[in-house]
């Protein structure tokens, strides 16, 4: 076979063979987000700090009567508590009523990409869905990844103990940004 004809046959296979890279997406679930890849993390001091992604009533509309049965975090280093949660509706700068907790630092992979199951999923109403991750820093670190943005709205909440308060990232530091969270509907 003549090396122009091995490699036109080559490069068939390869094309015939490429298929979407995202395979962690089943057919029929939707992935709700406002991130892109991972790039880094916030260093958050030492202390407790909630993250969290905030998914209005609009944005979820096309999902009423399905279910929300992932979360997906990626996750820097492990901090010493890890906490998934899953409020409702509260206002556009505070949750509301917690849902779901489930502690996962036993289960926390550093440096990846962690998929957390919601046992029993929750079922979109309609309502807010703020999707949190806690945790807690014995020293400063790196637990919970970031996009390099741009920072897009309610992409970006962060809780301090600090402070007590529910506050954007951007407003804390001035850095744009969107917290690596996720969430698995089917």
């Amino acid at each position: 076979m003549k090396f122009s004809n091995l490699l036109f046959v080559m490069g068939v296979a390869l094309f015939a063979s490429c298929k979407d890279d995202d395979n962690s997406t089943p057919s029929g679930a939707t992935i709700l987000k406002y991130d892109s890849d991972n790039v880094t993390g916030p260093l958050l001091a030492a202390g407790e700090h909630e993250l969290a992604v905030r998914f209005p009533a609009s944005t979820l509309a096309e999902h009423v009567g399905k279910k929300l049965t992932e979360m997906q975090v990626f996750v820097g280093s492990v901090p010493q508590a890890i906490i998934i949660k899953v409020y409702t509706q509260g206002n556009s700068s505070t949750p509301g009523q917690q849902i779901y907790q489930g502690s996962v630092a036993g289960t926390s992979t550093a440096g990846q990409w962690n998929n957390y199951k919601i046992t029993p999923a929750i079922e979109i109403t309609g309502e807010d869905l703020w999707l949190g991750v806690y945790v807690e820093h014995a020293v400063q670190q790196q637990s919970i990844g970031c996009d390099a943005g741009p920072r897009k709205t309610n992409g970006d909440w962060l809780f301090s103990g600090a402070d007590q308060a529910w506050l954007t990232y951007q407003e804390r530091t001035n850095e744009a940004v969107n917290w690596n969270i996720r969430g698995k509907v089917e």
